[in-house]
């Protein structure tokens, strides 16, 4: 954990110190040393829902600090119980950042708990995810429209269990992916200067296709777009926009599958009425 209690303010670790921690009020010493970001660990072994910040890596921490500090580990009471959110902001959005696997009780429980939550993860934690998603994405996608927003396309991903991690194609929350994990951006793939976010299917209707939908950001987007409080109305018209749209497909498809029938029981009825002239002189129906 980055914040302890010490005299009943909220403060970073700093050597030979100790704090309170402020989801089970128990003793945490500061550990400072030079491999890993200083960071607060509980004195004793303890069953806290803090304890998954203890091993917090550069990659989490990198992603925590981008955010203002009084946005950071903010604690949420849901059913009489503490939970720790990595960022939290003033209109109760909430983004956690996952670098390490996550049991999927755990998952679900987070998820459930916060509702109007976005994940961050790294998307390069395992060696053939980033390979596989920049393979599939290519073959498995088609642009479904673009958004009003600079270089912010929303595409529709056919087959998404073969683009995404098996994990994570099933929240209930959208799922930001960040290809580049902690390599340095100047020198990174084309595709790992996006940041791409799978939109939760439980809360779109299905379309023909039983596709999933993702849009893409430019990663220098994401912050100011937080900051700037744009989130809440943009997923919300978002959503509101490809159901309007998976409507007009079905209408569409429904439209043209009726034409075709149609079209086929007139050719029916014109077959059934021609009528030809056997070898031996005799009219008959075809």
């Amino acid at each position: 954990m980055k914040f302890a209690l010490v005299n009943n303010q909220r403060q970073e670790a700093t050597p030979k110190t100790k704090g309170i921690c402020p989801v089970c009020n128990t003793t945490v010493i500061s550990k400072c040393g030079s491999k890993k970001a200083h960071h607060w660990a509980h004195e004793t072994k303890q069953d806290c829902k803090n304890d998954r910040w203890e091993t917090e890596g550069p990659w989490h921490r990198k992603w925590k600090n981008k955010f203002p500090i009084e946005w950071q580990e903010q604690i949420t009471i849901v059913n009489n119980e503490k939970n720790v959110a990595d960022i939290k902001t003033p209109q109760n959005l909430v983004i956690e950042f996952q670098h390490s696997s996550i049991a999927p009780d755990e998952q679900k429980s987070r998820e459930k708990a916060y509702d109007n939550m976005i994940w961050v993860v790294d998307g390069t934690r395992l060696k053939y995810d980033f390979p596989r998603f920049r393979k599939k994405i290519i073959e498995n996608s088609h642009l479904y429209f673009k958004l009003n927003k600079q270089n912010w396309k929303l595409f529709s991903i056919e087959f998404y269990d073969e683009v995404f991690p098996k994990s994570w194609i099933t929240c209930s929350v959208p799922v930001i992916f960040d290809f580049l994990g902690e390599v340095e951006e100047k020198g990174a793939d084309v595709f790992q200067k996006f940041l791409y976010c799978l939109l939760p299917t439980t809360k779109i209707r299905k379309n023909e296709w039983n596709n999933a939908f993702l849009f893409y950001m430019p990663r220098k987007d994401f912050l100011p777009f937080i900051l700037n409080n744009e989130w809440e109305n943009f997923y919300s018209n978002l959503l509101s926009n490809i159901e309007k749209k998976n409507i007009e497909e079905k209408e569409e498809w429904d439209r043209y599958y009726r034409e075709e029938i149609e079209k086929f029981k007139r050719d029916c009825v014109e077959i059934n009425n021609k009528i030809f002239v056997d070898k031996y002189g005799f009219k008959r129906k075809l």
